[in-house]
């Protein structure tokens, strides 16, 4: 992700973390409290924010790789009954 982003790339993949975060807000939300939390105790914490990120961007990266290999998401597949 870090390579694509300093080489001008977006990353590939259908819902991107901007548009997921968009569709759900509530756990950006939540992790952002954690993390506001934490400092107010003097602490670094962004685990939540970590989490939700990894997820977030498995899914984006997920849905290229099931199209590169010809594999349909479970989104499409429910779009086609």
């Amino acid at each position: 992700m870090v390579l694509c982003l300093r080489l001008g790339y977006v990353v590939p993949g259908e819902e991107t973390i901007p548009e997921q975060i968009a569709a759900n807000k509530q756990p950006y939300y939540q992790a952002l409290e954690t993390a506001d939390k934490a400092w107010k105790r003097g602490k670094v914490n962004v685990s939540a924010m970590t989490r939700m990120l990894d997820a977030m961007l498995a899914k984006q990266l997920l849905s290229i790789h099931n199209r590169a290999t010809g594999k349909r998401s479970q989104r499409s597949r429910r779009k086609l009954h």
